[in-house]
This record gives C-alpha cells, structure tokens and sequence, in this order.
C-alpha cells in the first residue's frame, strides 16, 4: 500500500481526527439527534444568508477534510475559494449518532441554482460526518457529495440506524479489525459486509440500499489512504481515502453488539464512492 506524497498533509490531519478515539465517552444526552438536525438546519439558513463560503467557514471544524476530488483541508479549501454565485439548498433526510453523543452523520438532497436562473440546475446527495466539541456545539469534521437526478427537499430527517446503550461484543472490535474491513477498493461491496439499512451513494444514481458494486478503476500505484476515526463508545466509525488521480470513498461503520454472532466485525451502514477524474488535458 502506497500512499503518494500529495497525500501527507491529509493523513495529518486525519491523525488530529483520530485523536477522537482518545476522549472518554461522555453521557447519552436525549436531545443529542434533535441538537445534531438543529445544527445542520442553522448551517442551511447560515449558507442562504451569508453565502457558501461564509457558511462552509462557520461550520467546518478546524481539521475538518472535504474531497476535491481527494481529501483536503476543508478550511484551507474554503479559505482560498470566492464566494459561489449562486443558491444552494439542502436539507437531511437521515440521521445518526452514536451512543456517546460525540460523532454523528447527516445525508440528504442538495440542489444549486445558479445566479439568474429562475430554477436549480443541479442536484445530488450529500454526506456529513459530524464531531461535538469540547464546548457541546456540532461542527462538520468531513463532508462529501455525489451528484443525480432532481429529488425534493425533505421536511424532516429519519432516525436512522440501531445504535443504543447495549452491552458491546465480548470479542475485540477496534482500529485493526475497522482497518482490514476497510481495504475493500472504493465502489466494490458485497452483501456480507453491510447492514440491514445499507445505503448506498454513486455518482448519477438516485440513492439505493443495493450492496453491489464493482471495484472502481484504480491507478497503478495501488490503494491511497487518509484516515479513520471511531466515536468514544466504539460503536460508529468513520474511513476515508482517495487522491487527485485515483477512486475516493467515505464509509460509515457500525460495530456488532454482544447479541451477534460472535466474531462479527463492522457492518458498512453507508458508503459512499466516485470515481477518479479524467485527466486534464
């Protein structure tokens, strides 16, 4: 496995992310989902008053990564942007968070309508992954976004997934096991490595929960990675890679829980993989 030099900036800063798996879990608050939903629909309304980079500013964290097409910087990237011309909307249609309250996600439609025009003229879905501070606020940690046909915006977002307060497997489930789940190559999956509720995002594709998929095509250096992080209780985890020239993904794991069947590892709830950019010419 090789990891490019381009790519060194980002593994640094996934190692500040991972420093997520360090904290102690904290108590399960009740309002946890509705502060989480809360938060991203203050993000969409600071978005439409203050526009794209102002907004995108205001939520990311510090060390957050967005894809352009690989993992970056989110706040360098926005910093050196102008701003968009133009209206973008977007609202979650699910949501999740783990047990202990510190990483969550959100994924729902977007759409933009460029300056002047009397409707939007492109769509798709998006994935945030989400970290609560120190002070208890939620900021974007990573975000990443496919495009499709036209869908309406929600009204509410689901509560998605099964995550709750029960008693963890009693075999170890951890950073190696999440590792070896994740070296299967960007968009290939396979139904015995998903959950139940797996929902699954590609590139003009109406969002689905189909666990196939074949490997997207890859440069010859191999595999590219950049980070993983997994939330206080051990439950939700997180993995992330890709370059300029090569396939990117984002996947959301879930861990069994003690009633499983024992040695079962981390079940992919959500992936999403584009393939690499065509070369410039």
């Amino acid at each position: 496995m090789v990891t490019p030099a381009p790519l060194i900036k980002a593994a640094a800063l996934a190692a500040c992310l991972c420093a997520l798996v360090a904290w102690a879990p904290r108590a399960v608050a009740s309002d946890d989902f509705e502060n989480l939903v809360a938060a991203e629909k203050a993000f969409a309304a600071d978005v439409a008053a203050h526009g794209m980079r102002a907004g995108f500013l205001t939520a990311l964290a510090d060390d957050s990564v967005v894809f352009e097409p690989g993992p970056v910087s989110g706040k360098a990237l926005w910093q050196s942007r102008p701003e968009v011309d133009g209206k973008f909307e977007w609202a979650p249609d699910v949501a999740e968070v783990a047990v202990g309250g510190d990483l969550a996600y959100t994924s729902g439609p977007w759409r933009f309508t460029p300056a002047g025009a009397d409707k939007p003229g492109s769509f798709g879905h998006y994935l945030m992954i989400w970290r609560k501070d120190a002070d208890g606020s939620w900021k974007v940690a990573i975000h990443q976004s496919v495009r499709h046909d036209e869908m309406p915006l929600p009204e509410k977002a689901a509560r998605r997934g099964g995550l709750s307060a029960g008693a963890a497997p009693p075999w170890p489930v951890g950073v190696g096991e999440l590792r070896k789940a994740d070296m299967l190559p960007a968009g290939l999956l396979n139904t015995g490595l998903v959950s139940a509720d797996f929902l699954r995002l590609r590139d003009n594709r109406i969002p689905d929960g189909r666990a196939e998929g074949v490997a997207l095509a890859a440069p010859s250096f191999g595999r590219v990675d950049a980070g993983w992080m997994i939330a206080s209780a051990g439950d939700l985890a997180v993995t992330w890679g890709g370059g300029n020239s090569s396939p990117s993904w984002l996947r959301i794991w879930r861990r069994p829980s003690a009633g499983d069947a024992p040695g079962l590892g981390w079940r992919l709830a959500v992936d999403i993989s584009r393939a690499a950019p065509a070369p410039k010419e």
